[in-house]
C-alpha cells in the first residue's frame, strides 16, 4: 500500500468513516493477529487482543497521525496490550510461587489476599523502575518467552547485550526484593 493510500485511509478514519475502518481492518488484522500469536502462542488470546487493538484504533481515530506509519501505530498498540497482559500473568505467577514457597495458603484469609496484591504491586513497580531498554529486554525474555537470539534480532543488538541487560535487571529486582522483604 502506498503512503498516499494509507494517508487517505487515515483521514477517512479520522472523519469516522466506517468504510475506511473496515478497509484498515481487512488490510491489517491478519498481520496483527500473527504478531500477537507469536507473543502469546494462544489463538484465543491473540484474537482477543486483535479485537481490542482495533477497538482502540476506532476510539483513538482522531489522534492517529496521517503523516506516520499506520502499521507502526497498530503494532505499537498491539505490543503494549500484549505486554500488559503478559506482565499481569507473570506477576500473578510470581506472587503465587512466592506464597507456595513460603507455605502460605492463598485461600486462608483476606490478609493473604492483601499480601498477594502488595507483592504484585511491588514487583510491577520494580520492573517499571528499570531503564526503558532494559525493561523492554527483560519483558521480552521473561514475559514473552523470547530467546536471547530472538530478542537480539528484534532489537538489533547483540546477544551479549541482551544477556548483560537481563542480568542487571535480575540483580536489581533481587536486591530490591531482599531489601524490602528482609
Amino acid at each position: 500500500m502506498s503512503l498516499l493510500d494509507e494517508k487517505s485511509l487515515i483521514l477517512g478514519l479520522q472523519k469516522g468513516s466506517i468504510q475506511a475502518f473496515e478497509k484498515i481492518f481487512s488490510l491489517y488484522h491478519k498481520r496483527i493477529y500473527n504478531f500477537c500469536l507469536r507473543l502469546y502462542q494462544s489463538s484465543d488470546d491473540a484474537q482477543e487482543t486483535v479485537q481490542r487493538v482495533f477497538v482502540a484504533l476506532w476510539e483513538q481515530r482522531v489522534q492517529v497521525d496521517e503523516n506516520k506509519s499506520l502499521t507502526s501505530y497498530l503494532y505499537t498498540i498491539a505490543r503494549y496490550m500484549v505486554y500488559q497482559e503478559l506482565r499481569q500473568q507473570v506477576y500473578k505467577k510470581a506472587a503465587f510461587d512466592h506464597f507456595i514457597l513460603n507455605s502460605i495458603d492463598l485461600n486462608e484469609s483476606t490478609k493473604d489476599e492483601v499480601l498477594y496484591n502488595e507483592l504484585l504491586s511491588f514487583l510491577e513497580s520494580l520492573i517499571e523502575r528499570l531503564p526503558e531498554r532494559q525493561r523492554e529486554i527483560f519483558k521480552l525474555s521473561r514475559f514473552s518467552g523470547f530467546t536471547y537470539r530472538q530478542i537480539a534480532d528484534q532489537l538489533n543488538i547483540t546477544e551479549n547485550t541482551v544477556d548483560t541487560q537481563i542480568r542487571r535487571a535480575l540483580k536489581f529486582v533481587r536486591d530490591k526484593y531482599k531489601t524490602h522483604y528482609n
